[in-house]
């Protein structure tokens, strides 16, 4: 199978998994109205897609590896669709948290073991482009399940919503059988000895710190939005929602496939990541005080365009440091875990900012986490370039 088809088959199971964070709030009313549940039950159902990667991301890289990245990928899948039938079969408020349990699992599964594999082609520049690529799936991913969501609940129902966002991994699993194992494989290690190597790496440590910053502040910057653009601009919550799903995926993209090419040609994923997370940062800035309809459409692109940057940069780092004896798979659950941690703690920070200082206290703690972000890639230690 050529690598750009393998690339398509992997990028678009990792699509499917982010879906299924996107796919939750165009159904929340529905939900709520179903089942009874107060806003804390809603939270708790639309959080659990989290749960497996913010307890067990780092020692499920590590199975991944020993299991077989293929093993790994097609487990992922069949608890993902087994997930999404749980959900949308629920009758009650305990099988709709059992169901987004399940499909965690598989969501983790899959996040870990899709870029491992990616890694193990063979043209270094390839991989570092691929890699880049990969860094949109949770952006463009979320975008696609809240639209495909949004069209299904107002046309038929919530139910064959969650099924719609789940559908292309039915499609894609045949295909996953298919394709031939990576060429490289990944490194093969007991369970505390891939934890601890990953663990005590200085370059995956930084790499997954400023990933970490950076994923916090991005998820909470997209779960407020929406309400910041109705309140400073004055439009509806669906021109919002438009406006941001579609510059999110133009510019997560441009900024992604630019970041590939600028590390096909040699140049450091350290240099990248100290030149846009400053650019994020003020972005975003901006962005979250701006009453201005043009300022604020500029700040979001660049912003966009950032992200992808941002996290491409970060996925593309990974080869090289692996190359030093470390589990792909568990460097690709180090930055998991620690971006879901995060992931868990910045948005309820910036929601207590906003609380007290509006807006524009949201603009300066996301600006500090862009930042800090920067400060720790901008610090001098053995953050491998990417291979190109």
């Amino acid at each position: 199978m050529p690598p750009i088809l393998a690339i398509v088959i992997l990028y678009g199971l990792g699509l499917t998994a982010s879906m299924q964070v996107g796919l939750i709030g165009p159904i929340a009313p529905d939900l709520r109205a179903g089942f009874g549940l107060s806003q804390a039950e809603f939270g708790l159902v639309a959080s659990l897609i989290t749960a497996a990667g913010a307890l067990t991301a780092i020692p499920t890289g590590v199975w991944a590896a020993r299991a077989g990245l293929r093993k790994s990928l097609v487990l992922g899948c069949v608890m993902m669709i087994a997930g999404a039938a749980i959900f949308a079969t629920a009758n009650i408020t305990t099988l709709l948290y059992v169901g987004r349990l399940v499909t965690s699992i598989g969501y983790l599964l899959i996040v870990v073991g899709a870029p491992s594999w990616m890694a193990g082609f063979n043209n270094p520049k390839l991989v570092a482009m691929a890699m880049s690529i990969w860094g949109t799936f949770i952006p463009v991913g979320i975008a696609l399940g809240n639209w495909v969501s949004a069209a299904m609940v107002v046309w038929l129902d919530w139910r064959l919503a969650v099924g719609a966002c789940t559908l292309p991994i039915v499609i894609l699993l045949p295909l996953l059988a298919m394709m031939e194992k990576p060429a490289t494989p990944t490194a093969r290690k007991s369970l505390s000895v891939g934890v601890i190597g990953v663990l005590k790496s200085r370059a995956a440590l930084k790499v997954a710190l400023t990933f970490s910053a950076f994923a916090g502040a991005t998820s909470a910057a997209l779960a407020f939005m929406p309400a910041m653009m109705v309140d400073n601009l004055d439009i509806g919550i669906a021109l919002a929602a438009g406006i941001i799903g579609t510059t999110a995926i133009a510019g997560n993209i441009v900024g992604s496939i630019g970041a590939g090419m600028a590390l096909g040609r040699d140049i450091s994923g350290r240099t990248i990541l100290v030149i846009f997370l400053p650019v994020m940062a003020t972005a975003i800035g901006t962005l979250f005080v701006s009453d201005n309809m043009m300022l604020s459409l500029v700040a979001l692109i660049i912003f966009n365009i950032g992200q992808g940057a941002v996290a491409g940069t970060c996925f593309a780092l990974l080869p090289g440091i692996a190359k030093g004896g470390l589990s792909m798979p568990a460097l690709q659950g180090m930055l998991a875990q620690f971006a879901e941690i995060f992931v868990v703690i910045v948005p309820p920070l910036t929601g207590a900012m906003i609380d007290r200082n509006g807006w524009i206290g949201a603009a300066a703690i996301l600006a500090g986490f862009y930042f800090t972000g920067f400060l720790i890639s901008a610090i001098r230690a053995p953050m491998r370039r990417a291979a190109a």
